[in-house]
This record gives C-alpha cells, sequence and structure tokens, in this order.
C-alpha cells in the first residue's frame, strides 16, 4: 500500500464516519424536537409552535438532502434527487416517515460501509 492510497482511505473513512454522525445527529434532533412539539402544541403559544413546525420541517428535509448528498458520493448519480422527493413526499403526505426515515438511514448507512474505494470523490488540493 503507498502512502497516497493509505491517505485516500483515510479520507473516505473521515468523510463516511462525518456522514453518519450528521445524519443521526440529525434524525435524533428531528425524533427529539417531533417529540417535544407534540407534548407542548396545546398548552404553548401560536407563534412559538410555529417556530417548532418550521424547524421541524427543516430537519425532516435536510435528512433527505444529506442523504441525497452522500447518494451522489457514493456513486448514485444516474437517479437524481427524485427518489429523496417521493420519498419525502410519501414520509410527510402519508404519514410514513416512522418507517421511511429508520429505512432511509440503515440503508445509507450500509450503502456507505459498503463503499470501500469512492472513485468519484475528488481528493482536497492543497
Amino acid at each position: 500500500m503507498t502512502g497516497d492510497e493509505f491517505v485516500k482511505g483515510e479520507y473516505f473513512k473521515i468523510d463516511r464516519n462525518g456522514f453518519i454522525f450528521r445524519i443521526l445527529i440529525t434524525v435524533v434532533a428531528y425524533a427529539g424536537l417531533t417529540f417535544w412539539l407534540n407534548a407542548v402544541r396545546a398548552t404553548s403559544s401560536l407563534w412559538f409552535v410555529w417556530v417548532l413546525i418550521v424547524t421541524q420541517f427543516v430537519l425532516y428535509f435536510l435528512i433527505f438532502s444529506i442523504s441525497y448528498g452522500r447518494a451522489k458520493a457514493i456513486g448514485f448519480k444516474k437517479f437524481g434527487i427524485i427518489p429523496f422527493i417521493i420519498l419525502a413526499g410519501l414520509g410527510r403526505i402519508v404519514g410514513l416517515e416512522v418507517v421511511i426515515i429508520p429505512l432511509l438511514v440503515i440503508t445509507m448507512i450500509v450503502l456507505s460501509s459498503r463503499r470501500k474505494n469512492i472513485s468519484a470523490v475528488k481528493l482536497p488540493q492543497h
């Protein structure tokens, strides 16, 4: 193993671990905010509830945005963003976010972990 291969391998590990950290933090924040919003919705002022709802929507779509970015990085470029938009819409409209979000996160983590050599990602040049 040459030095360049070692650096690429470490860069890909750091990139994968950064993705896992970002997606898990976002999902935990979304779940926590959802539980909190359900608990305070009836007793809080309207402006506070709306701020929480907007923040919840931002976190929800951020989950799909982070997943789309990682899908592009691991080489799934031909599908585009359309499947992620469909999943996000199904989750919110049909109420399947309890199923879609965990499946999406698990699938993206597994796909990200299985891809050892990501040729589409360029190393930053200094």
